[in-house]
This record gives structure tokens, sequence and C-alpha cells, in this order.
């Protein structure tokens, strides 16, 4: 293939990845789908045996968050913090870019590859940046030697670029989600303080009105009783004690004062004081 050709096919290429990893992030609203979806594509597009994306954690550790073609024990493995004797953790603490293309020539103390018998001839290692900061690698690994061509430090490159901007914009859908959550759960906090506030208000105004329409019917309940009892005790002055009806007329007099306390203290209420 001239060069020509290559460079077209390689510019077509990263044309396409861009426009899948911008699919991806404008599809997909968690940063975990997104890394999934990436690391997909690269081991499609590339013809990749292995692909991971490692992100610092809470506890400093750079750990697997996405992978593609990886065991278990690899992932166990791997999981440590970013020191400069494995590739992954001197990609992370300088920034750079790493392609080793002959796993014999390894010259790193720690390999987790070596470790768990992976079997990786070649891979390439890119830090992932956010706003300027490191917060993890893309590593891209292959059982065959000499898979990654130098021109692929600009692919890599580019492409973990993509993935930084990814997540970064998927944290930003999650903090939104989170904050359309929260206001949410305001809302609605406030929205039954309000509606309670009503149910009370309501309530109030019901029992002020029970309160006035009792005053009313007790103003006029005492008007009829002043008249009952003033007669009441006329008659009871005027009959005679030996008079064995006198003994009614007292306790019509007695019933009389005890209702006519009883309504004064219904109309001594203020009812705008009810609760």
């Amino acid at each position: 293939m001239n060069p020509l050709t290559r460079q077209l096919k390689e510019a077509e290429q990263k044309i396409r990845i861009l426009r899948e990893i911008a699919k991806f992030v404008s599809s997909f609203l968690h940063v975990q789908n997104v890394l999934d979806a990436v690391t997909d594509l690269l081991v499609r597009e590339f013809q990749l045996d292995a692909c991971s994306i490692r992100l610092l954690d809470e506890e400093g550790n750079l750990r697997i968050r996405s992978h593609q073609g990886l065991s278990k024990a690899f992932i166990k493995q791997a999981n440590r913090k970013p020191t400069i004797d494995t590739y992954s953790g001197e990609c992370f603490l300088t920034g750079r870019i790493s392609i080793i293309n002959d796993s014999d020539a390894m010259d790193k103390p720690i390999s987790t590859a070596r470790i768990v018998g992976e079997d990786i001839r070649s891979f390439a290692l890119a830090p992932i940046r956010v706003e300027g900061e490191t917060i993890g690698v893309l590593v891209t690994s292959s059982r065959k030697k000499g898979h990654f061509h130098e021109r692929f430090n600009d692919v890599i490159d580019m492409i973990a670029a993509q993935v930084g901007v990814a997540i970064r914009i998927s944290q930003l859908y999650e903090e939104i989600n989170e904050l359309n959550q929260a206001l949410e759960k305001k809302v609605r906090e406030r929205t039954f303080e309000l509606e309670e506030k009503a149910r009370k208000l309501v309530e109030a105004e019901r029992l002020a009105t029970f309160g006035r329409m009792s005053q009313t019917i007790a103003h006029e309940c005492r008007n009829s009783l002043t008249v009952i009892g003033g007669l009441a005790r006329r008659l009871d002055r005027e009959m005679p004690d030996q008079n064995q009806r006198k003994e009614y007329t007292q306790i019509i007099v007695d019933e009389v004062m005890t209702l006519e306390k009883k309504i004064s203290k219904i109309i001594s209420i203020d009812p705008s004081t009810e609760q």
C-alpha cells in the first residue's frame, strides 16, 4: 500500500472513530456505558486482543473500569496504585504515551500480563486527561508482536483525549441529573408543606366559622333563657312554700342558671383564636 493511500485510510479511520465516540456521548448518559462502548469500538477498529480503560479511584488505585478480552485474574492483579515500575503507572505519572511492540524487551519489573500469563506481545498506553488533569490510562493490547506502528502515537493520543472529553460530558450529565433529582425532591417537599399549610388554613377557617355560628346560636338561646329564667324565678318567688309544685319551679330556675353559665362561656370564646 502506497503512503498516500495508507494516510487516507488512517485519516478516515480517525474520523470514523471520532464520530462514533461523539455518538456514544450523545446516546449514553452514564459514564460506564460510554466506556464500554469505547473499548468495544477500539477492539473492532484496531483488531485488538484486549483493551481497557483504567481510572484513578477514590483510594488512589488505577482501577480497570471497562475492558474487552481480559481475564478475571488479570483484572485482579492490575488494580493497584500507579508506580513508575509499571507501564500503566509510568504513563499515568509522566503523562507520556508508551508503545511496546515486543514484550520480551520490557524493562519494567512488574508486568501484569506476565504474572497471569495473558500472552500479550505488544501494547500501547496513553494518559486520559480531563481539563488538564490525568485521571486514567487507555491501554490497547495485541498478542502479535509489532502490532502498533509509530503513527499509532497520534491515534491513541487522539482517542485518549476523546475518552477524557466523553468522561467529563458524562459526568456533567450525571451531575445535572443529580441536581434535577435534588430539585424535584425539594419541590415535592415544598409542595407538601404548602398543601399542609393550606389544609390547616382551611381547617382553621372552618373552625372559626363554626365558632361564629355557635356564638350566634348561643346569643339567641341566651335571649330565650333570660325570658324563661325570669319567669321561672318570678313564679318561684310567688308560689307558697307549702305548694307541692314549688319543687318543680326551683329545678327550672337551677337548670336555667346552669344553661346560662354554659352559654356565657361559649359567647366569651374568640372564634379567631380557635385552632
